[in-house]
């Protein structure tokens, strides 16, 4: 659902490399503590007295840190200098975790104030969700929750136990509904939306191109002209989708044609409107048999495919939503991704032209507006 950004890649390298220096500094220290050098002892001591939470919590905030400042070269601006803040707090209350006794509550605060800087940079279009950003999010709300419960126990009053036992919750839920408006409103070159993952295609269009998507465009219109009464699709073996007042668009797919391949004259399935006035042929999709199986493109980024990925769907095939941006679906169901499929539409489909992964809102809006 979502991809790993190229200007991110080098976080995963950096988490890696950051492990093997932690680990190899870790037995150097232990080295120089055995030698009864006074700074190692006391380090060594140090994290050995602190409770197995802290030291977890500690190493999650040096791992977001180090992947933070690795992906500092990618980034300009106001970016890039967050991004070094950023990198260096983390592992300063790394460290302050095994050094100080006041560090938890600014490592809480400077927690929440990245995850909620990430949802507004997301939102805001400055910064496209990627699975390292994600993972980030996910690493520093783990941290989160385990600093919350370092709390005091002497200082539980009854508002701290509640606000305890509500903030983790709140933030994962504020921090997964950003990733997804920021996803949904921003997507990447190769995202219809979060979600629909588009054929790779080269940027433009050769004249040969153009004329061929014309005439798909035209072989389709006047191959499913035969079905503008959904009587006659379901006389022709066209099985209704299910009927959703949510969902203004209906398919009628036919068992009988998956084997045929971007065939005009055997499209998988059928697209009606549906409007005050019944129901209204507005197009047809092509589906591949198998997911991650490009279609071909003889319109090159014309008609450019299209799958559906990280679909929850319930055990009875009722569709629940897309997956979190954590990779997670409701419990009891089931996440997907569906054969590419090519839309073509016989109707004007505004800005969004004949080969969309979507209707377009406005042409939406004006079919099923009541007259």
């Amino acid at each position: 659902m979502y991809d790993i950004a190229t200007d991110h890649a080098g976080g995963l390298t950096a988490a890696f490399l950051l492990l093997l220096v932690v680990f190899a500094f870790g037995r150097g220290l232990r080295f120089l503590a055995g030698r009864r050098v006074a700074w190692a002892v006391r380090v060594t001591q140090a994290y050995d007295a602190a409770p197995s939470i802290t030291k977890l919590a500690a190493a999650l905030m040096l791992l977001t840190g180090g992947i933070h400042l690795a992906l500092v070269p990618g980034h300009e601006g106001i970016t890039g200098m967050l991004f070094v803040i950023d990198g260096l707090g983390f592992i300063g209350f790394a460290i302050a975790a095994f050094m100080t006794t006041w560090w938890r509550r600014p490592a809480s605060l400077w927690l929440v104030a990245t995850i909620l800087a990430y949802l507004v940079w997301v939102i805001a279009g400055w910064e496209t969700p990627d699975q390292v950003g994600i993972a980030c999010k996910l690493i520093e709300l783990v941290a989160l929750g385990l600093l919350m419960r370092l709390a005091n126990p002497t200082r539980r009053t009854w508002p701290r136990r509640v606000w305890r036992a509500t903030a983790f919750p709140l933030m994962a839920c504020v921090t997964t509904l950003g990733i997804w408006v920021g996803g949904l409103a921003h997507p990447d070159a190769l995202h219809a939306h979060a979600g629909a993952l588009l054929q790779p295609v080269a940027d433009v269009a050769t004249l040969g191109q153009q004329a061929a998507a014309a005439q798909l465009v035209a072989d389709t219109r006047a191959s499913i002209a035969r079905y503008q009464d959904p009587a006659a699709a379901i006389a022709a073996g066209f099985k209704p989708g299910p009927l959703s007042s949510a969902e203004p668009l209906r398919h009628f797919e036919s068992s009988a044609n998956v084997n045929a391949v971007l065939d005009p004259k055997r499209p998988q399935a059928l697209v009606y409107a549906q409007t005050p006035r019944g129901l209204q042929l507005i197009g047809a999709m092509y589906q591949m048999k198998r997911a991650g199986q490009w279609g071909p493109d003889p319109g090159g980024p014309l008609t450019q495919w299209h799958q559906h990925e990280g679909i929850c769907f319930s055990p009875f095939g009722f569709e629940f939503s897309f997956e979190t941006p954590f990779w997670t679906c409701p419990v009891g169901s089931t996440s997907i991704t569906t054969p590419p499929m090519l839309h073509v539409w016989i109707i004007d489909n505004g800005k969004n032209g004949p080969f969309a992964a979507d209707l377009d809102k406005t042409v939406q809006r004006q079919l099923t507006a009541k007259s």
